[in-house]
């Protein structure tokens, strides 16, 4: 019974690992997984706020923005606080892998 608890603690922390690792590839490597030729399209801003770290007394956020590609839908954090609910941001994405986007400069 031990070792089976230990090797559910050791899962844990390498699930606890692999995920640290995505999100990091996927904020630091955006430019280069977005291909050679990215796709522009329109987005919305939506109700879906995105806090910033190490902002104790008063959190700051982003919103979330939300497109559509072939009838599927996608999000992103929008990473500018001056932007509301319902404004529009022109995003770039992957054209095979279209999870993979990020904003540009936000159109009112």
């Amino acid at each position: 019974m031990k070792k089976i608890c230990n090797w559910l603690w050791i899962a844990f922390g390498f699930g606890i690992i692999l995920c640290a690792i995505y999100k990091i590839a996927l904020n630091s490597f955006t430019d280069h997984f977005l291909g050679d030729h990215p796709v522009q399209t329109k987005a919305m801003i939506i109700n879906e706020k995105n806090y910033m770290g190490n902002q104790p007394v008063k959190p700051e956020f982003s919103y979330s923005y939300l497109f559509e590609v072939n009838g599927v839908k996608y999000k992103g954090n929008a990473h500018n606080n001056s932007l509301n609910i319902g404004d529009t941001v022109y995003v770039i994405y992957n054209r095979e892998h279209p999870a993979i986007n990020k904003p540009l400069n936000p159109t009112q």
